[in-house]
């Protein structure tokens, strides 16, 4: 008896599909051509979510990882569609009945059109901004729903076309509507981030016996390089570190920063750059525990604990595990965890520190680096990702924001945070992203230090104070963090 339901009911939704395909391709099809139930509309929003799961995950880079935030939003997404279907059902005045035929037609419909939204990549150009090359694309989809919407409403409904066109329009623009206030997730997501052939070839061909025997000359050239401070004088050192080797972006990032302070910080002479990538292999030592911490002993050993601050700035991927990415293709590196920076800047007897991370989940930092000496910022909370890196990328979004947009204002580095997050919170919000939430940790003592080093103005406003002792604030930071629970 259950199987010949179950046959009964896929005979049906073969029949529905069928007319579905012939009304949204122009053939002719009749409002009887259509099998309407229950069941049947619910075997209908099945299939169509097994599709949409099926062909998003044909279409994202391998490997790929689930998002249960991209299933929120279909869901999201589906219900409000089938709303917009009741509203216009209800201003054409059909009967309860017809408005069902109406919402099962629909998603009969819906299955080809899904398979070519994801074969066309428009869902990023819809809620992403990036209608580059895809203008058309979208102009065509409008045309298609509208069309799609005009023969529903003719065939189920059989409304005159005049009043079809007026309310297929209403619900084409009632559609594009959910695009700005359904926060748009993919549902797959590629977990391993890209690289252009040409570098991975480069990669290929490199001697790793020479590549590492090389290490110790640089690291002595770029630490030579340095000069002592100044005795009487606050001076700050800034160490740029960029992890991940198969992407330029990091590399624009930490040759920018460096320029950046040099010129408007006084750290010329006093800045060195690790970082992976394939173009600086005689220029920059590369990124691995072991240079970052030979690199910080000999800071350490140049500065006056008590008078000069540190600027370490480190960019790269990041992981859920709150581990800081150092790759460089075929190389094998490890990646670097907080406790070990922690201990390389303690051992190293660097007392006064900035610390700034830009990486995915790189909230996780925060707590194992915390002292009352040391300011942290971070591109986003311990448990979301930051957005801007990819090979063709030429800055992350955190990067952009806090030293393109905010030190060009706003040459205090704690100020500096509020500019920055303030512009990532908008053009996430503008991009229907999940927000990163960037992160701050004051210690009690950095920011009268700080406030001693020339040429950086500093002020007291827009911090509120917690109840913590060794830390101040600000909104935009966790509050288990800044509570210190």
């Amino acid at each position: 008896m259950e199987d010949k339901f179950i046959a009964k009911q896929l005979i049906a939704l073969t029949i529905n599909l069928k007319s579905g395909l012939r009304l949204v391709t122009g053939q002719r099809v009749a409002g009887n051509n259509f099998i309407y139930s229950i069941d049947q509309g619910l075997w209908l929003l099945a299939l169509l979510v097994c599709l949409e799961i099926t062909v998003a995950y044909l279409t994202v880079d391998k490997p790929a990882v689930f998002s249960t935030y991209g299933l929120n939003h279909l869901g999201a997404a589906y219900l409000f569609d089938l709303l917009i279907l009741v509203s216009i059902a209800r201003l054409a005045r059909a009967e309860t009945t017809d408005t069902g035929r109406l919402l099962l037609a629909y998603l009969a419909s819906m299955p080809l059109i899904t398979i070519a939204i994801h074969l066309l990549a428009l869902p990023e150009q819809l809620y992403y901004s990036h209608p580059q090359g895809g203008g058309a694309l979208l102009l065509l989809l409008f045309l298609w729903h509208l069309y799609i919407m005009i023969r529903l409403l003719r065939i189920i409904l059989l409304v005159e076309f005049g009043k079809a066109f007026s309310l297929a329009g209403l619900s084409l623009v009632l559609y594009l509507s959910s695009i700005w206030f359904l926060p748009y997730t993919q549902l797959w997501y590629s977990d391993k981030p890209t690289q252009s052939d040409s570098t991975y070839s480069k990669l290929n061909d490199l001697s790793v016996e020479d590549l590492f025997y090389n290490q110790y000359p640089l690291v002595d050239q770029a630490l030579n390089g340095l000069i002592p401070q100044r005795p009487g004088i606050p001076d700050l050192y800034l160490v740029a570190v960029g992890g991940y080797g198969l992407e330029k972006v990091f590399l624009n990032e930490v040759e920018y920063v460096r320029e950046l302070f040099d010129r408007r910080f006084d750290t010329s002479g006093r800045s060195m750059v690790l970082v992976n990538n394939v173009e600086t292999l005689a220029r920059y030592p590369l990124v691995n525990r072991h240079n970052l911490a030979d690199s910080l002993d000999v800071i350490g050993q140049i500065i006056d604990p008590d008078e000069d601050v540190l600027f370490l700035f480190m960019t790269s991927h990041g992981s859920k595990e709150h581990k800081f990415s150092v790759s460089f293709g075929p190389v094998p590196l490890d990646d670097m965890t907080p406790m070990q920076v922690r201990r390389a800047l303690d051992d190293a007897g660097i007392r006064w520190r900035v610390i700034v991370v830009s990486s995915c989940y790189s909230g996780g930092f925060i707590e194992p680096l915390r002292t009352p000496q040391t300011l942290i910022i971070t591109a986003a909370a311990n448990d979301r990702k930051s957005f801007g890196c990819g090979a063709e990328s030429e800055f992350t979004d955190f990067g952009t924001a806090y030293f393109k947009h905010a030190l060009d204002k706003q040459s205090n580095f704690i100020e500096a945070f509020d500019i920055a997050a303030e512009w990532i919170e908008d053009k996430e919000r503008r991009e229907q992203r999940k927000h990163s939430m960037p992160q701050r940790f004051v210690g009690a003592e950095i920011r009268s230090k700080l406030a001693q080093l020339g040429g950086v103005a500093h002020s007291e406003s827009n911090i509120t104070q917690y109840t913590d002792p060794s830390a101040n604030c600000d909104s935009w930071s966790d509050p288990a963090l800044c509570r210190g629970d």
